[in-house]
């Protein structure tokens, strides 16, 4: 209650600020109309597009289509000198200057006859590209009609556009769904790392924009979707902008209200030359910041490691999903950007991207990550027991986590001849992590009783590498639409870890006061290897004009050992010497499948249509060396699919997509050993684990309106799933024996209250959601605003061990989220700079056993930046965040963060910039988070970093056509360009370099 105030204080401020932002820009009153004809003919010409520009910088303000009788108008005109820029396919384009003065805002220009003779204007820039266009199955954005602040990188642009959204970590989501690949001129930029590019280009040597779904280099060829699409954005780069060098060299320092020594360096260099792309980063630094996605295919980073616990839900790498249960976090986040804990890191990388014939194109990139982070976290959990009773555990965790990586990957296209081509791609990746944490427990019943508390230590170590080779080779026959094609995959990794876990438990008895002590101090030991093989063939034959048929067949062959092994602690060696057999296991997992299908396409200018299935038959062998036993299974699935793209007009575009497809256990699944290194939280494995099966439903729709410039996009997604592996929960009580399934060693203590979660196979698991936007321009003040709302509906179950019932029950947790969000960003040419955004979300948790524990939960964060920068190079910024999630007692339930700056460019071209910034100025950050499963509710709360004090120097290096830039926010425009020109294959099919999307 005491927020409310505050809360409301924020609502007026955020108001004040939008209605001050459009008084300080008042409408103006200026009129300029015309009429457009063929200078031959003399007859009207309809649908030309007029671009209304300023006669300083070029930049766009505005633009119409001329109506039926050729006739155009630009209202509520600004005063100021301008230039009308008409282009119409076919004609020459035109160019008349206009100026509206306060004595004479009325323009009428007359009749414009367009001509075969080109009218040029000497020493001007033009960009009249509509600011954004649907093109078949791609959204395309012009990047100059979205302005951006000084020193901006593609980030701050990226926020601007429509559907699209960055998360303080630099997460991107586009049309609902996570942007996970990011191009530059249709190339891979640092293997597939997004932030690369989306923190280290500038925006003003971006040209478009292009927002897609990427299918696989084998679909895009033969034109049926095999469902394996990436959300992916394609940066194209300016044409002027692709022969010179930029970038950026950084170096600050700071001090804090709890860290001292803070420190900011950093270098990021770029070298095009035609299709030569060449590019240098670097970075080290101690303020949470981050420019490389950190790479954990171990799994074991921040989580305690292979053996390590981290707590109910999942915090570890252990099986299962910790504590019983997929989580899901419907709300939170860290405010100040970063990851939560406070982290140092020390990062570089190399990437090489060029075409060294017209039929040969290769990339490539090598990139280190060395990060160090300290977490300071304390939970509370709800788990629910039986129908009426529940636990509370109080969690507090003290942790250290080193990671280092090595990651090197190629991409080699070679055009064989006019028929043939083959691409290349090799991936290898080295990881090492050094984890320690420290963490105490304590469990209450709801009627507030003692149950248990403990103390918990884990040290882990763990290295591995991963490498990995794709090849596809695609050959076009002589008959237009017949192909065939093959993709090969292999690959193998290995990762070896050992670790110490030491924890004290005390049980209390019936009245909460007495208790007995259990101990474990064990070392692990463990080794999982993993080889994998597959292949995909595919041959398709036109049938008839626009008809098509495709043969597809895919062998999949994967092997996966593991080895662990436990020694427990022996007091008269003062060594772990002592192997625990009960604890330790061999075990190897096969999995073999064969799928043959068979699809149908029928293709004609506006719609694409196909249909298809296919039968696979699987054979899994899980065999325990250990104990000299195995389990085979086989399986024979169905595999249905169906795709729908409709265009009806070339602003417009609908897509369906439905595929099924089957996943696998993992080794340590199905691997029947038991891990008691936390004793609170056992795990088991099932050697009798079957392979799931998903549905996916795809839906997507996209509209703009070249005259109004309003844009829509629709989004649905839904995944059914069956047979997934989720998991069986018992909770030790008090007096009850445990279930006959749940089998544990002799030696190995079960305090009450204890989790033991072993995964078993589940239905009724699903998931849908739908997303939507709306956006519009404002003229004045020159800006956007879009309006967005999303919808979801999931389910997840699980079994939990009702002693009150005497037998294990199904779980159904099903959550539902409502969501909006209203956001409004400034498009002005000159000295002014706003973003403002506002989204809510209403959570509705409900549980089938426990529907005392149903809960609604809200959320509200209000996000503001401004940044004034004036002609002679001041710049001030700041940006206010506050943010509103409803918790358990004793969490934090607002976070408002305050930063700001205050800088000066440098220099005669205003390549420098020196600035003072104060992170979280009213110390208020912090990172919280709830995760809803099917037996708890979890709210988590990390230390991070809070208010401190940085001073920057930035260097901006500019140099374009062996001319350096004489202004920082120069701009131009071009087209972008992809690989080695391709051949056609299918309809709608072929293949060449880069996914250029021009």
């Amino acid at each position: 209650m005491k927020k409310k105030p505050l809360a409301r204080l924020l609502s007026l401020t955020a108001l004040a600020i939008f209605c001050w932002s459009t008084a300080a820009f008042a409408q103006g009153n200026g009129t300029v109309k015309g009429r457009l004809a063929d200078s031959t003919q003399k007859e009207n010409l309809k649908a030309a597009t007029i671009s209304l520009l300023k006669r300083s910088d070029s930049s766009l303000v505005a633009y119409v289509l001329s109506q039926d009788n050729g006739s155009f108008v630009f209202e509520k005109v600004d005063t100021g000198r301008y230039i009308l820029h008409i282009n119409f396919q076919g004609y020459e384009a035109a160019y008349k200057n206009v100026s509206v003065l306060p004595a004479s805002p009325y323009i009428e220009i007359g009749t414009v006859y367009l001509q075969q003779e080109a009218n040029t204007l000497e020493g001007v820039v033009i960009r009249s590209s509509p600011p954004i266009a649907v093109k078949k199955d791609t959204v395309e954005f012009n990047a100059g009609s979205f302005k951006t602040k000084p020193n901006a990188v593609a980030e701050d642009l990226l926020k601007k556009l429509p559907g699209v959204e960055v998360d303080k970590d630099g997460t991107i989501t586009a049309q609902g769904q996570q942007v996970t690949r990011i191009l530059v001129d249709g190339k891979r930029f640092f293997g597939d790392d997004p932030q690369m590019a989306t923190k280290n280009l500038p925006p003003d040597v971006i040209d478009k924009i292009q927002l897609y779904d990427a299918q696989s280099d084998q679909s895009a060829f033969t034109g049926f979707d095999d469902g394996n699409r990436v959300k992916t954005i394609n940066i194209v780069t300016k044409k002027d902008k692709r022969h010179g060098y930029f970038g950026k060299m950084i170096a600050g320092g700071g001090s804090g209200s709890d860290e001292k020594g803070l420190f900011e360096t950093g270098l990021s260099l770029n070298s095009f030359n035609g299709t030569r792309q060449l590019s240098l980063v670097a970075q080290a630094n101690n303020v949470n910041k981050q420019s490389f996605s950190t790479q954990d295919f171990l799994g074991s980073f921040g989580g305690g490691g292979s053996f390590g616990g981290g707590g109910r839900g999942g915090g570890g790498g252990g099986r299962g999903g910790g504590g019983g249960g997929r989580g899901r976090n419907i709300m939170g986040g860290n405010f100040g950007g970063g990851s939560s804990g406070l982290t140092t890191s020390y990062a570089g990388g190399i990437n090489y991207n060029d075409m060294w014939s017209a039929k040969a194109s290769a990339s490539g990139s090598y990139s280190y990550n060395n990060q160090s982070v300290n977490r300071d976290q304390q939970s509370r959990t709800e788990t629910f027991v039986t129908k009426d009773t529940s636990n509370i555990s109080n969690q507090n965790t003290i942790a250290r986590s080193k990671n280092q990586n090595h990651r090197f990957n190629f991409n080699l296209e070679q055009q064989i001849d006019s028929n043939n081509a083959i691409i290349l791609r090799p991936d290898v990746s080295y990881q090492q992590t050094d984890n320690t944490s420290d963490r105490t427990t304590s469990i209450v019943n709801n009627k507030g009783i003692n149950i248990n508390n403990s103390t918990y230590r884990s040290d882990n170590e763990n290295d591995g590498y991963r490498a990995n080779l794709e090849m596809l080779f695609r050959h076009k026959f002589k008959k237009r639409g017949r192909t065939a094609s093959l993709a090969v995959q292999g690959g193998y990794n290995s990762n070896n870890g050992n670790g110490n876990a030491f924890t004290v438990t005390n049980t209390f008895d019936e009245t909460g006061t007495n208790y007995v002590t259990d101990t474990v101090n064990q070392r692990n030991f463990s080794n999982t290897d993993g080889k994998n093989i597959s292949a995909n063939f595919s041959y398709t034959e036109p049938l008839m004009n626009h008809h098509l048929v495709e043969i597809n067949y895919n062998y999949s062959y994967n092997v996966n050992t593991s080895d662990r092994r436990t020694y427990n602690y022996n007091a008269a060696t003062h060594d772990y010497n002592v192997l625990d057999s009960n604890l330790s296991n061999r075990f190897e997992n096969t999995n073999a499948s064969n799928r043959i299908a068979l699809n149908y396409r029928v293709q004609y200018e506006k719609i694409t249509a196909s249909i298809g299935t296919g039968i696979q038959y699987s054979d899994l062998s899980s065999i325990n060396r250990s104990k000299n036993s195995d389990i085979n299974q086989s399986f024979k699935n169905l595999f249905p699919t169906a795709s729908l793209t409709f265009n009806p007009s070339k602003q417009k575009s609908l897509r369906f997509n439905y595929d099924g497809r089957t996943s696998q256990p993992s080794v340590q699944q199905l691997q029947d050993v038991t891990d008691n290194s936390d004793p609170l939280n056992i795990k088991l494995g099932n050697p009798a684990l079957k392979q799931a099966f998903n549905h996916q439903f795809r839906l997507q729709y996209n509209t703009f309106n070249v005259t109004t410039n309003r844009n829509f996009f629709l989004n649905f997604n839904a995944t059914i799933e069956n047979n997934r592996v989720g998991n069986y929960v018992v909770t030790v009580r008090r007096g009850v024996a445990l279930p006959a399934d749940i089998q544990l060693p002799s030696d190995v203590e079960t305090p009450v209250g204890a989790q033991i979660t072993k995964p078993v196979n589940l239905n009724g698991n699903y998931n849908m959601g739908m997303s939507f936007n709306y956006g519009f321009p404002l003229k004045t003040p020159k800006s956007n605003l879009s309006f967005g709302g999303n919808l979801s509906h999931s389910a997840s179950v699980n079994l939990q061990n009702d002693t009150a019932l005497g037998n294990a029950v199904l779980n159904k947790n099903r959550n539902y989220a409502f969501g909006g969000t209203i956001r409004w960003t400034t498009n002005l040419a000159n000295n002014f700079d706003m973003n403002f955004t506002s989204r809510s979300t209403y959570n509705v948790a409900t549980y089938s056993i426990q529907s005392s524990q149903n809960g609604n939960y809200f959320s509200q964060t209000v996000e503001t930046e401004l940044t004034y920068y004036t002609n002679n190079g001041w710049i001030a910024s700041t940006d206010f965040d506050y943010r509103y999630y409803g918790r358990g007692a004793g969490l934090n339930t607002s976070v408002p963060l305050w930063n700001a700056s205050f800088g000066r460019l440098l220099f005669k071209d205003k390549t420098g910039e020196i600035k003072f910034s104060v992170y979280d100025l009213l110390n208020q950050n912090v990172s919280i988070t709830r995760n809803i499963t099917e037996n708890y509710i979890q709210d988590v709360q990390n230390k991070v970093l809070t208010r401190y004090f940085m001073l920057t120097f930035t260097y901006n290096l500019r140099r374009f056509g062996g001319q350096k830039m004489p202004n920082f926010w120069g701009d131009g425009r071009g087209r972008g360009e992809g690989g080695p020109r391709g051949m056609g294959g299918g309809y709608g099919g072929g293949f060449g370099g880069g996914r250029g999307r021009n």
